[in-house]
């Protein structure tokens, strides 16, 4: 990784932090600063991501990566990059496309193939120019030409890595180009007035982002939006508006459903005047229109605040909860079950998952922690838990994946 004159997401090791690894800093304003320094004497930016990239990342690149594809691929003992390569696809099912989203060291297994990428750019790109954030890249040339060269090179490149760049996000732009997309800076620049005109100035704000919405639908416009409200609070007047603002926009936009959420805990905790029955609908409504389909993000959150303000929640919801194949909602749906949010849960299909083979399977999670919560008892009875060396380990050392 040290290798690196592009990164901006370098791994770094923070022994006393929450992540022992974290990217050196998540601000846009590094990226911003980085970004206007090397467009100096730019003619010609070349914007581009890869496509699926966690997903798509071949384990067998970790190998090529540290070795060299023509190295790796000769017979050895202990190499590095096969050490590797091999408990990354024990970590999920031997397969060998795509590695874990979110552990610390899927993080530097990314950087380590992309510091690689970047060393043979450097060998056909002179005077390479630019940074990366992950696998988001700008790079800056003296001509369109240059840039358009060096696009074809970055896709040969990634191909010898077994990945490819989303045409969506890729493309070579003649200056001057914006820093940050408009939505962005709209939003961030928007003032909501702490007096009378508190109440319009929400109205405007939530309309304009559900403007930039219909304009982008790819990007992240009501997260972002929704930020500035974790800490928010109206005044008691406004708050019933400011309530169905913040509902409606988790059903219209599920995928914001947390910071919807955080929104309304913080509101709980100062005011204490929440309009439960509207929450239960919104609730409802997102669990209902996300689980089918897979949406398992959003119907986790979903769930989890119901828990949270104690909803309990329709029978039409339980029952489609019942049918989820996801263990995340599946171990908050055993703990709402039995706290009284999601009576009359169906818990077949969950039970038939209490044994030895599901243990080691997708569904491991669920089948763990639906036994040492005591939710679910072991099919045929006895303890497949306490019976399995490596998870029966974990359980005497009581280790849980799940705080109720």
């Amino acid at each position: 990784m040290a290798t690196s004159t592009l990164s901006l997401s370098t791994a770094v090791y923070r022994p006393q932090h929450a992540r022992a690894l974290s990217h050196l800093s998540y601000s846009p304003a590094i990226r911003v600063d980085r970004q206007a320094k090397d467009r100096g004497t730019a003619k010609a930016i070349l914007v581009a991501d890869i496509s699926e990239f966690y997903h798509s990342i071949y384990t067998h690149s970790i190998s090529w990566a540290l070795h060299t594809k023509a190295i790796a691929k000769t017979p050895a003992r202990g190499r590095l990059g096969d050490r590797l390569d091999r408990a990354i696809q024990n970590a999920q099912h031997g397969q060998t496309i795509g590695i874990p989203i979110g552990p610390d060291t899927s993080l530097v297994i990314a950087e380590v193939i992309l510091s690689s990428l970047e060393t043979n750019l450097r060998s056909r790109i002179p005077l390479l120019r630019g940074s990366r954030f992950v696998d988001d890249f700008e790079l800056s040339f003296p001509d369109y030409a240059s840039a358009e060269k060096a696009l074809a090179i970055l896709q040969e490149e990634l191909l010898q890595l077994e990945l490819r760049l989303n045409p969506r996000k890729t493309s070579v732009r003649v200056p001057p180009v914006a820093l940050e997309p408009e939505w962005v800076s709209e939003l961030r620049k928007f003032r909501i007035r702490n007096n009378a005109g508190e109440r319009g100035d929400l109205i405007a704000y939530f309309d304009l982002m559900t403007r930039f919405l219909l304009l982008h639908p790819n990007d992240h416009v009501s997260k972002y939006g929704l930020q500035r409200f974790k800490q928010f609070q109206p005044r008691l007047a406004n708050l019933p508006l400011y309530q169905s603002l913040l509902c409606h926009m988790g059903v219209v936009e599920p995928g914001s459903i947390r910071e919807v959420v955080q929104a309304l805990l913080f509101l709980r905790s100062n005011l204490n005047a929440l309009d439960l029955g509207a929450l239960r609908e919104t609730l409802n409504a997102v669990i209902r229109s996300s689980s089918p389909l897979g949406h398992h993000y959003e119907a986790a959150w979903a769930l989890w605040a119901a828990m949270q303000f104690q909803i309990q929640l329709d029978q039409e919801t339980i029952a489609i909860l019942g049918n989820t194949e996801n263990s995340v909602v599946a171990v908050l749906a055993c703990d709402a079950h039995a706290n009284g949010v999601a009576p009359n849960l169906d818990l077949t299909r969950w039970a038939s998952r209490m044994n030895g083979k599901d243990l080691r399977g997708e569904e491991w999670l669920l089948s763990y922690e639906a036994n040492v919560q005591g939710w679910l008892g072991t099919v045929g009875g006895g303890d497949h838990v306490t019976a399995d060396p490596e998870f029966g380990y974990l359980k005497a050392s009581g280790v849980r994946f799940y705080v109720p």
